[in-house]
């Protein structure tokens, strides 16, 4: 009877790590289809956050976009017309992974495969809520993005 019990409980576990791993469980190893964002570093200052726009960013063309890191965290900021940038959270709405993909206009979670326009709306869940957007204010080559 022991053995029996024993058994019954490794079927369940098997049963539930299963079905965990179906749902994507959090794992960070689901595919991707969009290649990494790149990475560049700004100042944080109070609800502020500085950077630097010059030929060699990131940022330099129109359509471009980067994962911008400071000692306050990460923000997603895209370059959408000469003089226009978007500034996102690069927390998933859906689990909290870092948004850490690009290409084409579209930021995408490589956790579970969530997409997000520039402006922050879901193209693609499972998140259902759009990204946090931040004003911002450009006088080139500074980009000043306010973060509250």
């Amino acid at each position: 009877m022991h053995n029996r019990r024993e058994f019954c409980q490794g079927l369940i576990l098997i049963s539930i790590a299963t079905a965990i791993e179906a749902c994507g469980g959090g794992s960070s190893t689901a595919p991707s289809s969009l290649p990494s964002i790149a990475t560049i570093n700004g100042s944080a200052s109070g609800n502020q956050i500085q950077l630097t726009v010059d030929g060699s960013s990131s940022l330099a063309a129109v359509g471009s976009a980067a994962r911008v890191q400071t000692s306050a965290g990460s923000v997603l900021v895209a370059r959408t017309a000469q003089s226009t940038f978007t500034a996102l959270t690069a927390i998933c709405t859906h689990e909290g992974c870092t948004v850490d993909e690009f290409q084409g206009g579209t930021y995408e979670c490589s956790c579970h495969g969530s997409q997000f326009s520039t402006s922050g709306a879901v193209v693609r869940g499972p998140a259902g809520s759009p990204l946090r957007s931040f004003a911002t204010s450009y006088a080139a080559p500074n980009l000043t993005i306010t973060i509250a």
